[in-house]
């Protein structure tokens, strides 16, 4: 629990810095093309009620990536790793939900495992 609450509050910092910094030129995301990304090796990604994630690419370093998880539809998602079974995070409808994993460089397949989701909620994760 002491560990969850540690988690919160510093994704909340990241979260404020990131607000005080501003919008620079710099496009890392939220546009759908490259996922939304949040901070250093902090992504993430929506399930949609068309049983789409808002986002079938994105981009992280290696080592210990972070995934906000977002369920904008009436049924529950995860986001898991294809390639390692890793099932990073998941979450209900209407809620928001973090986990991590750790990965080595390479490209990875992230899919909703819900049964019935995996053939239209994939994308591709590069990590470098």
């Amino acid at each position: 629990m002491r560990s969850r609450l540690y988690h919160l509050r510093a994704l909340a910092l990241a979260a404020m810095l990131t607000l005080a910094v501003g919008c620079g030129g710099d496009d890392t995301g939220g546009d759908g093309d490259d996922g939304a990304a949040t901070g250093d090796n902090e992504l993430a990604i929506t399930g949609q009620d068309d049983l789409t994630w808002d986002t079938e690419s994105m981009t992280a370093s290696a080592g210990t990536i972070t995934v906000t998880l977002t369920c904008e539809s009436a049924v529950n998602h995860d986001f898991v790793i294809e390639d390692t079974g890793d099932n990073v995070v998941e979450c209900a409808p209407g809620e928001t939900e973090t986990g991590t994993v750790d990965l080595e460089a390479g490209e990875y397949t992230y899919i909703c495992a819900v049964p019935g989701h995996e053939a239209t909620m994939r994308g591709t994760l590069t990590v470098s």
